[in-house]
């Protein structure tokens, strides 16, 4: 287990190297806030399109080969916008990231969850925040590598992502390759279980709550940048923070709807004040805690969405939120960028309050509770 929690450190490090500054690296380099967008949407379809294959590779085939497949296509994209060629290069780069992102979406939190042996929603929450702590912590170092990149030449942030993904090749090549579950279901029942899922209420809060968070997400170099670059690093600093902050607040939380929805509905309150804020002291504030309350939403949703998932189809599972979530996210993006440049960035991230208010409203649902008490009572037998 300590080498997939390498993997996923050099991984998320390779990313926060580039993310960092994106939005304002494709400005600084002449692209529109539409274009961007449009890229945006380019590459969730991509990784609508591929999360299945990837998915049936790691969960049916072989864990190694969907990891290192999907590894050595980010590096390929990371390759070509470092030449930046072209506008075609550019869309062609970011298809190949979301090919190489879906081959990891599904399959990296499967291969901590598959070691668990449990069942229990709140053992579950347990695990996925450790995963959600070691993952802000990377991507805070990557982060100040990138930012530290970009300072020197912009261009270098994609270098800097290409080593760490080089690093983590190589620890993928040191994986024992399991060959997916020790009792593989047949295909029939993988495929009725898989598709299954996609009847349930946790599947789409759990779909809806990964995309809440796409225009704060998108937009907030662009608001933090108004300021200065060092005041982007220190809204990436503050989202790092509240990703590692976010596990300890599940001590004081159970896994429950109405956790869910108090979440929800402050979250909605709180990237509001974060769209409209002047202060710098505010914005950077209330982005922080949009980020931690989103942290906190997600572990809660996830550990009951894999409570009810055993590890013959895990990482299919996850995928096809992946999935779903990306679909969402590819309509949804366009539209901010250019709701966003009509009418201001302001306004645009209201877009996320919507979903956020969906979510608490579902949480009140009868059935949602029902659902919540059945697997805890599952969990206990």
């Amino acid at each position: 287990m300590f080498r997939a929690y390498v993997f996923i450190v050099l991984s998320a490090a390779g990313v926060a190297c580039f993310s960092v500054v994106d939005v304002v690296y494709f400005q600084s380099v002449g692209y529109s806030l539409a274009f961007i967008g449009v890229m945006a949407a380019a590459f969730n379809v991509a990784v609508t399109a591929s999360e299945l294959p990837f998915a049936v590779l790691f969960d049916r085939y072989s864990n190694k080969l969907a990891l290192q497949l999907g590894n050595l296509i980010r590096m390929a994209a990371f390759g070509l916008f470092f030449l930046d060629l072209n506008v075609e290069t550019l869309v062609l780069a970011q298809v190949l990231a979301g090919i190489g992102v879906a081959a990891a979406s599904g399959t990296t939190s499967a291969l901590i969850i598959n070691e668990i042996h449990s069942t229990s929603p709140s053992r579950l929450s347990s695990a996925l925040g450790k995963i959600q702590y070691i993952v802000a912590a990377a991507t805070l170092a990557g982060g100040a590598l990138g930012l530290l990149a970009f300072a020197i030449e912009p261009h270098l942030i994609w270098l800097a992502a290409i080593l760490c993904f080089i690093a983590a090749g190589v620890v993928i090549a040191t994986f024992r390759d399991t060959r997916a579950s020790i009792e593989k279901i047949p295909w029939s029942e993988y495929v009725r279980r898989s598709f299954g899922i996609l009847r349930g209420r946790v599947t789409w809060f759990y779909v809806i709550t990964n995309a809440s968070s796409v225009a704060p997400f998108l937009l907030w170099q662009i608001k933090f940048e108004t300021t200065s670059l060092a005041f982007v690093f220190a809204g990436f600093l503050g989202m790092k923070l509240a990703n590692m902050l976010a596990p300890f607040a599940m001590r004081w939380m159970k896994v429950a709807p109405v956790h869910v929805g108090v979440v929800a509905a402050t979250n909605c309150v709180v990237t509001a004040a974060f769209a409209f804020s002047a202060s710098p002291a505010i914005t950077w504030a209330t982005f922080a805690l949009h980020v931690g309350l989103q942290a906190v939403q997600i572990i809660l949703i996830s550990a009951l969405f894999h409570a009810d998932i055993d590890n013959s189809y895990r990482a299919t599972s996850e995928s096809m939120i992946s999935m779903a979530d990306s679909l969402i996210v590819a309509v949804v993006a366009p539209v901010i960028a250019v709701l966003g440049e009509l009418q201001g960035i302001e306004w645009a991230i209201l877009v996320s309050c919507a979903l956020y208010l969906i979510v608490a409203a579902g949480a009140a649902m009868p059935a949602f509770r029902t659902r919540v008490r059945s697997l805890e009572r599952e969990a206990v037998g």
